[in-house]
Parts: structure tokens; sequence; C-alpha cells
């Protein structure tokens, strides 16, 4: 009896487990190339204090370097980021809210509808931050480098102990998660109101136009709430960090306004917002339908 009980739940979990996975990865290959880009020059432009446009850096970045150590600069690390992150994201994306939904008091869910997509995204971002810390670090020095130096010579600069080289691969945790916990719930928010807003039904899918509004609507207050946490991450973790890795994170926000005032908060947002766009675009129609076929549609 108990293992036929085991045989169902795990059935229960595991497809849909494997179809999530196989449906992240695939969304890495289709969006890489070009996140990447957006990406590399948003670090770029919230890293060095350049009074340069975007096309200018472009090609300054390009003529210094060329196109793989210069315009795709950090993109080894990048693909490794992103195809562990979209392996572990959609299952977590999708199982995780449901099972806050089925362990939160009914009375609570129909207080806060979308706290458990809140308590999901805060759980994602905690997990996240602690497994992707040292790769974020390692990418971020790579793609702000101004000589180009391998990952060996990166991560192992100097260190006089293995604790020491543990802190420097963790250099802007705190600022990450920080950043990850605004970022995630912020998403799952804003993702599942405005989703749930086009339908008439939960079990509807999206049309193309509620897609495209979708993503809209979903990457402004992205842009608005995260940026900064995202540029003082940034410069935790960038090449030349020494005049931010022993600040405290509301010292490196004041340092940040100080040096570069309001904008520096957002630099690089038309390349965020473009980024994020082309990330929600691609995500939206996916968490829809995994949503409607493993997770918990709930009409707001």
């Amino acid at each position: 009896m108990s293992e036929s009980i085991f045989k169902v739940r795990t059935k229960k979990y595991l497809k849909p487990i494997l179809e999530t996975q196989i449906i992240g990865i695939s969304r890495v290959i289709l969006g890489l190339p070009i996140d990447h880009v957006f990406d590399r020059f948003k670090t770029l432009l919230q890293a060095e204090s350049t009074q340069l446009s975007m096309k200018e850096l472009f090609k300054d970045t390009y003529r210094r370097n060329g196109v793989l150590k210069g315009v795709f600069a950090g993109f080894s690390s990048q693909i490794s980021i992103q195809l562990f992150k979209q392996y572990y994201r959609w299952p977590m994306m999708i199982l995780i809210p449901k099972y806050y939904k089925e362990l939160l008091p009914r009375t609570w869910i129909e207080y806060h509808p979308v706290l458990h997509k809140g308590l999901a995204g805060a759980t994602i971002a905690l997990f996240e931050s602690f497994v992707t810390c040292p790769l974020e670090r390692i990418k971020c020095q790579l793609m702000t480098q101004h000589q180009s130096k391998s990952i060996l010579k990166l991560i192992w600069r100097n260190e006089r102990s293995f604790i020491h080289f543990i802190r420097n691969i963790y250099t802007g945790m705190e600022a990450m998660v920080l950043k990850q916990v605004v970022s995630w719930t912020n998403y799952l928010y804003w993702d599942h109101k405005i989703r749930y807003f086009f339908k008439d039904n939960p079990s509807q899918a999206l049309t193309f136009q509620q897609i495209v509004m979708c993503s809209l609507l979903t990457a402004i207050p992205n842009i608005l709430l995260v940026q900064p946490f995202d540029a003082v991450k940034t410069a935790y973790q960038m090449e030349q960090n020494g005049n931010y890795k022993q600040l405290t994170i509301p010292q490196a926000f004041v340092k940040v306004y100080k040096d570069k005032g309001v904008i520096g908060y957002y630099a690089g947002w038309q390349l965020r917002l473009s980024q994020f766009i082309v990330q929600a675009a691609l995500s939206t129609p996916v968490m829809d339908y995994l949503e409607r076929l493993h997770g918990l549609p709930n009409e707001l």
C-alpha cells in the first residue's frame, strides 16, 4: 500500500519537474546570445564612470578586445549560470507556489491572494543567491576587467588561504540576497497579477498581444525597484571593487549616489529594460503554460 502511494507521489512530482527542466534549458538556448550582450553592457555601464553612449561603449569594447574577449566577455560563466539557473528555476517557480498554497491556511490565501507567490519568490531568492553567487562574482569580474585574464587568475589572486578564496568568490553576497529577494518577489507578484488580469478564467491561454503587454508591464516595475539593488551588487562584485568591498550595504548605496547621482542606480536601464522584455516574452507564455499544466492557477 505504502509502495503504491510512493509511486503515485513520485509520478505526480517527477513528471512536472522533468518537463519544466527541459523547457527551462530550451529557453536558455533561445535567449542566451542576445541576453548576454544586454547583460554585458548593462554591467559595464554600472561599473564604469563613463560618458560614452551605449553605441560608443560597444565600439570601444570591440576595438580594444574584439568579439570573443570584448563583446562576449564572461560568456562562458554566463552560459554556466543560465543553464544551471533554468534547470532548477522552472520546477521551483511552478511547484513551490503550489506547495505554499496547499500549506498555508485558506483564510490567509483569501486575505492575501498572492502570498504564496511572495513566499515562493523569497525561497527561490535565498537558494539562488547562495548557489550562484560565486558564478555571478566571476561573471561580473570577467565583464568588467580592463585586461583579459583567465578565470583561474581572477578567482585565485594572491589568496592566502582557502578561507580567503571563499570570501573572494562570495563577495557581494549580502547585496545579491537583497537584489534577488526584491527581484523574485516583485517578478512573481506582477507576473501573476498581470497575467490573470487578462484572463476570463484561470485555464484560459494568453494571446500573443496579451503576452506582449504582460512582458512590458512586468518589466517596468522590475526596472524601477530592482535596478538600484543590481547596481550596488555590481559595485561589490566588479573587478575594480576596492572602494566598495569593505562597505556596508547602506554605505554602498550612499557611495553610488555620491559618485554618480540617482542615475548611478539606473545606469544601463535601457539595456536592462530590453533584456527583461526579451526574457519576459520568452518566460510569460512558458510560465502560463506550465502553471496551467502543473501549478494551481488562481483567478484574482
